[in-house]
């Protein structure tokens, strides 16, 4: 496992509340997503700070990797996304039809983005990589 970051958000700009900022990694980043690490920097409001984690597109769709809303609490998240057959039907546990779940893979350019903050605010984000 490797680990890639700090992936900075950049200084927000804007009114209380409603200042925004987002910054991409310099290089595609690949391989699976096995966890997502945030640090908020300053004093973003918990109230309406919003953070989203997704790649760019560059390289085949675009996905969001973790979206955090109204929160601004240091901590490690663990994205799943469900997984499906070759014919495109989800797979699921039989007993419950449960989603079968498995870490996000992705080879793209990753984007921050940081809304709902205060000026100055920012987020530094960690990817655990697999």
């Amino acid at each position: 496992m490797r680990l890639v970051g700090p992936i900075n958000s950049g200084a927000a700009v804007g009114g209380a509340g409603v200042a925004t900022a987002n910054a991409d990694t310099s290089n595609v980043v690949a391989g699976r997503v096995i966890a997502v690490g945030l640090v908020y920097l300053d004093s973003p409001p918990a109230a309406t700070t919003d953070v989203t984690v997704a790649t760019k597109g560059t390289n085949g769709p675009a996905q969001t990797l973790l979206s955090i809303a109204n929160a601004a609490t240091n901590g490690w998240w663990y994205p799943r996304v469900g997984t499906v057959s070759p014919a495109g039907a989800a797979l699921l546990y039989a007993a419950g039809g449960t989603a079968v779940a498995e870490p996000l893979a992705i080879s793209d350019v990753v984007n921050v983005l940081i809304a709902g903050a205060n000026a100055a605010d920012g987020v530094n984000v960690w990817l655990l990589m697999e």
